[in-house]
């Protein structure tokens, strides 16, 4: 196999089991082991340990030895201190905006509006990942500073188990409340307003914050606003 096809097939595993993590088909604690991915995906297990390496990136993974590679994401003890970097950072995407929003972003987003306006209430979790992904790669392709971009993306992943798990709990509201985020996010993105962007992206994050601190026994439950 070429230095390109691993690289290709690092980034095909790496995806593939990021995905597998977010939507808690590999829980919080479970064992990946380089022999077992190397076999199922056909590669040797060079681009696993690639991909694995790049997990451990992100956070979601650890090696620890005697025990092997252990799924890190969506242990409860850190859901309050990601939840609130994740606000802070939505707040700065308006802080360093260096523009309005182009024309294209609202464009993407009402293509997103659309195909999850067609999907059945709720839709299965792999279609409710999909929709919540898009949504986050257009926003996430909005922040200005690198930097910024990259912490954004990657605490979005970080906390994704936690937020699936209230899909897998009500996944009717969780739809709702997706789709409501859209709709508002079509609406100022065409005014062309990044503050106004940021400003809703950081209320979504805090009151999606509230509820999943709620379904872990760390918060009191409290009405819905929006996602």
């Amino acid at each position: 196999m070429s230095d390109g096809a691993e690289t290709t097939g690092a980034a095909a595993i790496f995806r593939a089991v990021c995905e597998r993590i977010c939507t808690l088909e590999l829980p919080f604690g479970a064992v990946l082991r380089e022999v077992e991915l190397a076999r199922e995906f056909g590669v040797s297990r060079t681009p696993v340990r690639q991909a694995l390496h790049q997990l451990a990136a992100f956070g979601l993974v650890e090696t620890r030895n005697g025990v092997g590679t252990l799924v890190t994401a969506g242990d409860p003890e850190t859901l309050a201190d990601i939840y609130e970097l994740r606000i802070r950072l939505a707040g700065l995407i308006g802080e360093l905006a260096t523009g309005p929003c182009p024309s294209e972003s609202a464009d993407a987003m009402r293509a997103v509006q659309a195909r999850a306006e067609a999907l059945p209430n709720p839709p299965g979790a792999r279609a409710f990942w999909q929709v919540n992904e898009d949504r986050h790669e257009i926003v996430n392709a909005l922040i200005a500073n690198r930097e910024l971009r990259g912490l954004h993306d990657l605490y979005y992943f970080k906390v994704a188990p936690f937020w699936f798990a209230l899909y897998a709990e009500a996944p009717e509201r969780e739809f709702t409340l997706l789709l409501r985020e859209i709709r508002e996010m079509v609406f100022w993105l065409e005014q062309g307003d990044m503050k106004a962007v940021a400003n809703m992206q950081e209320n979504n994050t805090a009151m999606a914050a509230r509820r999943v601190a709620v379904a872990f026994g760390q918060g009191k439950n409290e009405p819905d606003i929006a996602q």
